[in-house]
């Protein structure tokens, strides 16, 4: 992401802006450091870097061989558990995937504006523009075809196909590749957005014949008033990429053709559902559908019927075993017990799962890590 330069530089001009002398900084989801060091090197007098990856560990070491250590405070842990004693005139953070719509981020956005940002701060980025258009690559679609509907094998793996075509991945397109002139999807205005969900509804007539293989979505994001970026086809290319969302089935579009799409993401439990929609009216015709697609990234991995059962609120469970060797080494991190004791004491009690306390030790140090203050 550093060597990405159109994104760097973007950056780099939306921190010199932003950034004055004396000013608090914090940098959300700061990885190795580099918007702290930049923020140090603008004037900034304390800065706040927030990382829960173990990477936070090399920008301790940038830091310290930049000089930057004494105003660096390094916080391994997410933003929605940080408490700073002065609130940040800039906070800043890159927080997306391949789309904005990524996990936690415009919660944890949320969260940070209305704790951790003094009044009149600024936000980096401002914004984020979603755009969408309609694909034509036969290329990018073959991997939806091959094996599933035909192979090499005379096998028939038509049952595995709904949940390739459920699954949306980060491509790189150009801009002939798209059928439609793009549409706008949503904004996403980081200093008044409330919720995380989108949905949309679009529509194009056809101008061009073409073969429709799916949807592609990107973004445009404005960092400051004059600086900003963009993922689109056709533009250089940027880490990013673009999010491709497959189509059912390859479908030939005529000119004067109708396409209704819908797009929405739910963020549900940490992360998003995507649900799209397309209907195809030869000529613009309501009576003639050519096609009518309903599909949804819930359906992208296989599901058994025993694991929705087990989630069920009439559910009555019980701990398996190794459920209770959790439980039971869980049970004595309550602050008495060094993990060698813990693991000791879970090797006398599991002696069939843990052939040596140094076995058991290495899974309450997995625990600890994911649990412990």
């Amino acid at each position: 992401m550093i060597t990405d330069e159109p994104r760097m530089q973007a950056y780099v001009e939306a921190l010199t802006r932003a950034v004055f002398p004396g000013c608090v900084v914090l940098d959300i989801g700061a990885g190795t450091g580099i918007f702290s060091m930049l923020a140090c090197q603008l004037g900034a007098d304390e800065v706040h870097a927030v990382e829960p990856d173990d990477s936070i560990q090399v920008a301790r070491a940038v830091a310290a061989e930049n000089g930057f250590s004494h105003r660096i405070s390094f916080h391994q842990s997410i933003s929605t558990k940080l408490d700073i004693s002065k609130r940040a005139d800039v906070i800043i953070s890159d927080l997306r995937g391949v789309l904005p719509l990524l996990q936690h981020h415009i919660p944890s956005i949320i969260d940070a504006r209305e704790r951790l940002l003094a009044p009149g701060g600024c936000l980096i980025p401002q914004a984020d523009d979603l755009y969408a258009a309609l694909v034509d690559s036969p290329e990018l679609y073959r991997s939806y075809e091959e094996p599933w509907l035909r192979n090499n094998y005379e096998l028939d793996l038509l049952a595995g196909r709904k949940h390739v075509t459920s699954s949306w991945r980060k491509v790189y397109l150009k801009n002939e590749q798209l059928l439609v002139t793009p549409e706008h999807v949503a904004t996403i205005d980081y200093n008044t957005i409330e919720s995380p969900d989108i949905n949309r509804q679009l529509q194009w007539t056809i101008e061009h014949e073409g073969t429709c293989h799916g949807l592609a979505v990107w973004f445009d994001a404005t960092l400051s008033e004059d600086s900003g970026f963009t993922n689109a086809p056709g533009q250089p290319e940027l880490i990013y990429g673009q999010a491709f969302f497959p189509w059912q089935d390859a479908v030939k579009l005529e000119r004067g053709d109708v396409v209704n799409v819908e797009i929405s993401a739910k963020l549900i439990n940490g992360s998003y559902t995507w649900l799209w929609s397309a209907k195809v009216y030869a000529g613009g015709r309501s009576e003639k559908i050519k096609v009518n697609f309903n599909q949804s990234s819930f359906f992208a991995s296989p599901f058994s019927l025993e694991g929705f059962r087990k989630q069920e609120a009439a559910y009555v469970p019980s701990l398996d075993h190794m459920g209770e060797i959790d439980f039971f080494l869980l049970s004595l991190m309550d602050g008495s017990n060094t993990l060698e004791e813990i693991a000791h004491q879970a090797t006398e009690r599991f002696p069939d799962h843990f052939k040596s306390w140094k076995n058991a030790l290495a899974r309450a140090g997995e625990l600890s890590k994911k649990y412990s203050r």
